[in-house]
């Protein structure tokens, strides 16, 4: 389900102003007209479905892919129009300077980059939805280890609806039911089957990590590089890191 109603008017085809073309601004038209040959790929995979490898991989392919949780402060504006009354305009803007693009929120506005960018291509990385949602709660109790006050702080600050896919009703944290995680899993399900029925077969490439370089390089008409396949999960290399001198300080003490 999406958070609110798509307006395809933002891009007409033709890229070209037209009378009668309802709610069509200037500056969206410079966004489409300028910026539509920019902007070439959107994984569309939620996080903890590998977006900081293929932000790596990206990288080496002579990308330059804006990872949303590397980049916070897009965020703002991401979801003031996913989820609030931010403006199209906004969000597309965050998309200048950048050629590739993943994480939350980002990968929600797969509809939104198909209409505003014609070329670009999309890529779904699937996991099993109970690995997972196991492997967000991993991070999540790391997470939660790790902070001090003001990192917890720092990310209370930004809308429910824009962090650790709340907006599918994820709770990775106790309290958590039964039913919450239904909600989550059925809501990760519900994502990557309306991407595949939503995007056209030309345009996404569902993909395997086993198969590393070979049909991710094909799809963007990129070589294939010499480097072996990147594998990173910073995020989980630093809270684990964190923790552990933690419990150094603690047992030193």
């Amino acid at each position: 389900q999406r958070p609110k109603p798509l307006d395809l008017s933002i891009c007409p085809s033709s890229r070209v102003p037209a009378m009668g073309v309802a709610g069509l601004k200037l500056a969206s038209w410079f966004l489409c007209t300028v910026m539509v040959d920019a902007f070439k790929l959107l994984d569309v995979g939620p996080p903890r479905t590998g977006t900081q490898t293929m932000h790596d991989a990206m990288k080496i392919l002579g990308l330059k892919p804006l990872h949303t949780g590397y980049e916070l402060s897009v965020r703002h504006a991401l979801c003031g129009y996913l989820f609030g009354n931010g403006s199209l305009d906004d969000a597309l803007a965050v998309f200048d300077g950048y050629d590739a693009a993943m994480d939350e929120p980002v990968m929600l506005m797969y509809e939104e980059i198909m209409a505003a960018f014609p070329e670009a291509k999309f890529l779904l990385t699937i996991s099993d939805a109970e690995s997972w949602f196991t492997n967000y709660v991993e991070l999540a109790h790391l997470n939660d280890a790790s902070w001090n006050s003001s990192e917890h702080k720092f990310w209370e600050s930004f809308p429910a609806n824009c962090t650790a896919m709340q907006s599918w009703g994820c709770k990775f944290l106790h309290p958590r039911s039964a039913e919450d995680k239904d909600t989550c899993l059925k809501n990760y399900d519900r994502h990557i089957k309306r991407v595949q029925d939503v995007i056209p077969p030309e345009r996404l490439l569902v993909y395997n990590w086993s198969d590393g370089w070979s049909p991710l390089s094909h799809f963007l008409g990129s070589r294939i590089p010499e480097e072996q396949f990147p594998h990173e999960d910073i995020a989980k290399f630093y809270s684990e890191k964190k923790v552990a001198a933690k419990l150094g300080m603690s047992l030193g003490s």
